[in-house]
C-alpha cells in the first residue's frame, strides 16, 4: 500500500477555565484521595461554565487553528465534528460550531466564508472523532487542494456519586488534515474491531439525561477485547498491504516509539495493556527470560479447583507484571507522556485520544526529544462497542508545530471551585456563569416557543 503524503498539519486544544481538585470530590465521596490520584492518576476535572457547550468549545478550538495558520475559510472543504454530547437529535452540533466560527470571520472573508464548507457529525461514543479522522483522510486523498478539519468535542458527565463521576471532564481538540503534513503523516490503514453491547450508552429516556447508563468491569473487559482484536486485524492488514514482513513486528509495541490511547482516566492504558504485553513477550520468545527475571510464575487453569481462584491469582499476576521493573520502564517510554494532560482534565471522550496525542508531542518538544521519522501507534475506542488501531509517522517540521500547542500553558491558567460550586454547575442551579471570559463565544439563550423551541443562540462575550 502506498504511503500517501497526508496527514495532521496541525492540533489546538481548549479546556473550560474551571476545574474541581479531585482531592474536594474524593473527600465529598469519602474516598481515599490516594486512590484517586496514585491508583487512576486523577488529579483534576475540568468542568463546562453555565454557557460552555460542546460546540462552543468546538467553535473555540477551530478558531485557534483557523488563525494560526492564516487559514482561509472558503478553502476549507469540510468541518467535521466526533462528539457524544449531541445537542440536538437531528441539527449537527457541528453546525452550531460553525455558526460561531462565520460570525467572528465575517469582516475578514464575507458572511458566506463558510458556505460551501460541508459540516457533519460522527457518533460512536468515544471513538467518533477518530471515524471523522479516518473519513478526511480519505477525502483528503482525492484532491491535493482539499483542506479539512477535524474536531473532537465532548463533555464527560455521570451521576453525582457514581463511580463514574470522578472521571469526568471536558474539553475539545482541532486538527487540521491535509497534504504534506508538517506534523504527522497518518497511514490510512486501520485495524477494526467491533461487537454491539452494552457497555456504556445513553438511551431513550422519558426524562431527558445527559448521564449514561454503565458497566464499569464490563467496559474495561470490552476495551481489552475490542483493542487486541484490533491490534491483530492492524497486523494482518499491514502483512497484506506488504508494510511489513510476517517475520517482523509480533510485538507492534516495538514497531511504536510512542503509544497513545484513548483515556477514559489517566492511567488507562498502562493497566489494560499489561496482558497484551505479556502475550507480545511470548510471541518474540523471551517471556521465559523475563519471568525468570521476575522471580513468578504464571498461573494456569488446572492448577486450580475453582475458576474464580485462577482469576484471582491471575489478577494478582497480572499486577506483579504491572508493577515490574520491566513494565514501568515500557510505560515511562511508551505511554507516561500521554497521562500527563489527561490527569489534568479527566475524561474528554471523543477528544481525549488526541489531547493524550498533543500531551505526548509537547512533553517530547519540552525534553529535546527526537521523534521526527519515529512511528507512533494509536489504539482508540468507542464503548457501543468499537476499536480502530492505526499509525503515524512524525514529520520533519514537527517541532515547530508542537512548540504552539501550549497544552500545559492552558491547563495552568485556569480557576478552581470548590465542591458547592462544581454541584450548582453539575444540577443546573448555577444561575449565569461563574467565569466568562472576554471574547469567548457562550450560550446566549434557548427559544422557548413556537418554531424556535429549543433553539440555540450563541454570542461572544
Amino acid at each position: 500500500m502506498s504511503f500517501l503524503p497526508i496527514g495532521i498539519d496541525d492540533m489546538a486544544f481548549y479546556v473550560p477555565k474551571l476545574y474541581l481538585d479531585i482531592r474536594a470530590l474524593a473527600e465529598k465521596r469519602n474516598i481515599p484521595c490516594e486512590k484517586l490520584s496514585q491508583g487512576l492518576g486523577l488529579y483534576k476535572m475540568a468542568v463546562c461554565d453555565t454557557h460552555e457547550d460542546a460546540a462552543t468549545m468546538a467553535a473555540e478550538a477551530v478558531a485557534e487553528l483557523i488563525e494560526r495558520n492564516g487559514l482561509d475559510p472558503r478553502r476549507i472543504g469540510r468541518i467535521y465534528l466526533g462528539t457524544e454530547s449531541a445537542l440536538d437529535m437531528a441539527k449537527p452540533t457541528g453546525t452550531y460550531a460553525v455558526e460561531m466560527l462565520a460570525q467572528r470571520f465575517a469582516a475578514r472573508y464575507g458572511a458566506g466564508c463558510f458556505r460551501h464548507c460541508d459540516v457533519l457529525d460522527m457518533t460512536f461514543a468515544c471513538i467518533g472523532a477518530t471515524d471523522a479522522l479516518q473519513n478526511t483522510l480519505d477525502w483528503v486523498a482525492t484532491d491535493r487542494d482539499n483542506i479539512g478539519i477535524v474536531v473532537a468535542s465532548d463533555i464527560a458527565k455521570y451521576d453525582l456519586g457514581s463511580t463514574g463521576e470522578y472521571t469526568q471532564g471536558a474539553g475539545a481538540v482541532a486538527m487540521l488534515v491535509r497534504w504534506n503534513p508538517r506534523l504527522l503523516a497518518v497511514r490510512r490503514l486501520f485495524g477494526v474491531a467491533m461487537e454491539s453491547v452494552h457497555d456504556f450508552f445513553k438511551p431513550r429516556r422519558e426524562k431527558f439525561s445527559e448521564t449514561p447508563v454503565f458497566d464499569g468491569q464490563f467496559s474495561n473487559l470490552c476495551y481489552q477485547n475490542r483493542m487486541n482484536e484490533a491490534l491483530d486485524d492492524f497486523r494482518r492488514r499491514a502483512v497484506s498491504a506488504k508494510v511489513f514482513r510476517d517475520d517482523q513486528y509480533k510485538a507492534l509495541s516495538e514497531r511504536w516509539a510512542r503509544m497513545i490511547f484513548h483515556l477514559p482516566y489517566a492511567f488507562h492504558a498502562r493497566r489494560m495493556f499489561v496482558e497484551r504485553f505479556i502475550l507480545e513477550k511470548k510471541e518474540i520468545g523471551n517471556w521465559k527470560l523475563e519471568m525468570e527475571k521476575l522471580g513468578v510464575e504464571e498461573p494456569r487453569p488446572e492448577q486450580f479447583a475453582e475458576r474464580k481462584a485462577f482469576e484471582k491469582a491471575y489478577a494478582g499476576f497480572l499486577k506483579s507484571v504491572g508493577e515490574s521493573a520491566m513494565y514501568r520502564r515500557f510505560v515511562s517510554q511508551k505511554l507516561e507522556k500521554a497521562q500527563r494532560a489527561s490527569q489534568e482534565t479527566g475524561n474528554l471522550y471523543t477528544a481525549s485520544i488526541f489531547l493524550a496525542l498533543m500531551s505526548t508531542l509537547e512533553c517530547d518538544f519540552q525534553e529535546g526529544r527526537n521523534l521526527h521519522k519515529k512511528r507512533l501507534g494509536f489504539i482508540a475506542y468507542g464503548s457501543g462497542s468499537k476499536a480502530k488501531v492505526f499509525e503515524a509517522v512524525v514529520q520533519k517540521e514537527w517541532r515547530e508545530v508542537a512548540r504552539h500547542f501550549r497544552v500545559f500553558e492552558k491547563l495552568k491558567n485556569r480557576r478552581a471551585i470548590d465542591y458547592d460550586q462544581y454541584e450548582l454547575l453539575h444540577t443546573g442551579q448555577q444561575r449565569g456563569p461563574v467565569f466568562a471570559e472576554e471574547g469567548r463565544w457562550g450560550l446566549e439563550r434557548v427559544g422557548q416557543e413556537g418554531v424556535t423551541l429549543g433553539a440555540r443562540y450563541y454570542a461572544a462575550f
